[in-house]
């Protein structure tokens, strides 16, 4: 399995297991019957951080690339959480966080080349059409992508 989606497997199973959350799904389009608190992950950006130049000055093309993966890692609540909906993203923020950044198995995916980043969030204004509260976490892998991994 290639690096980008051992990454975004092991996020799902990540999120899984956090204490409160009632479900994840990756690249879900219809969210409205997942249980809520839920993890909803789409799978994002993955971009060439920087690639060699070479003698002419144009980037090489090689078997391994340093990337950055930039997943969109989205809490949903229901609009029901009223005054405490503030106070609960930021619970299911920090335990998704420590959750993630501690994962031995992501860490192991990025190796010591790359990196788990988290780049803070955005919590937009509520849903008034779905009735719930969300906060997206902007996390960034950076990891080695290597032409041989692929199927």
């Amino acid at each position: 399995m290639d690096k980008r989606e051992a990454i975004l497997s092991q996020l799902v199973t990540v999120c899984g297991g956090v204490e409160g959350i009632n479900a994840v799904d990756r690249n879900r389009l219809d969210v409205s019957d997942m249980l809520r608190p839920a993890v909803i992950i789409l799978d994002g950006t993955e971009r060439l951080v920087l690639a060699q130049p070479t003698s002419t000055g144009s980037p090489t093309i090689s078997q391994r690339q340093r990337m950055e993966l930039q997943p969109q890692t989205i809490i949903a609540l229901r609009g029901d959480s009223g005054s405490e909906a503030g106070s609960l993203l930021t619970l299911f923020r920090n335990r998704l966080l420590t959750a993630i950044l501690n994962d031995a198995t992501l860490r192991d995916n990025v190796t010591v080349n790359g990196g788990i980043r988290y780049e803070g969030c955005v919590v937009p204004p509520p849903d008034a059409e779905a009735r719930e509260y969300r906060i997206d976490l902007n996390l960034v892998f950076t990891y080695i992508f290597n032409l041989d991994e692929l199927a």
